[in-house]
C-alpha cells in the first residue's frame, strides 16, 4: 500500500513557499530603491562611467537570478498545489469505492 499523502506537510510547505516569494519580491524593491536612490538617474553626478555600468550590468544579472528563484518557487508551489488536488481526488475515489 502506497504510503499517505501529508496534507499537513503539503500546507506548510506551500506557506513557506509564499513567504520565500514574498520575501524576494520583498528583496527586488529594496534592492531597486537602493540602487536608484545612490546611483540617481543615469546622467546624474553620483556615479557615471564603466565602473557605473558595471555595476548596473551586475546588479541586472542578479536581479534575474532572483526573479527565477522566484519563479522556480512560484512553479514548485504549483506542483504542491497540484499534487494535494490528486491526493484529495484519490482520497475521495478510495472512500467511494469502499
Amino acid at each position: 500500500m502506497p504510503p499517505k499523502y501529508d496534507f499537513a506537510a503539503a500546507d506548510r510547505l506551500s506557506q513557506q513557499l509564499t513567504e520565500l516569494i514574498k520575501k524576494i519580491d520583498w528583496f527586488l524593491w529594496l534592492r531597486d530603491s537602493q540602487s536608484n536612490h545612490l546611483l540617481g538617474a543615469r546622467h546624474s553626478d553620483h556615479w557615471q562611467g564603466a565602473k557605473r555600468d558595471e555595476f548596473q550590468d551586475e546588479f541586472k544579472h542578479q536581479k534575474t537570478a532572483f526573479t527565477h528563484l522566484k519563479d522556480a518557487a512560484k512553479r514548485l508551489q504549483s506542483q504542491v498545489h497540484t499534487a494535494t488536488e490528486a491526493a484529495h481526488a484519490a482520497e475521495k475515489a478510495e472512500k467511494n469505492k469502499n
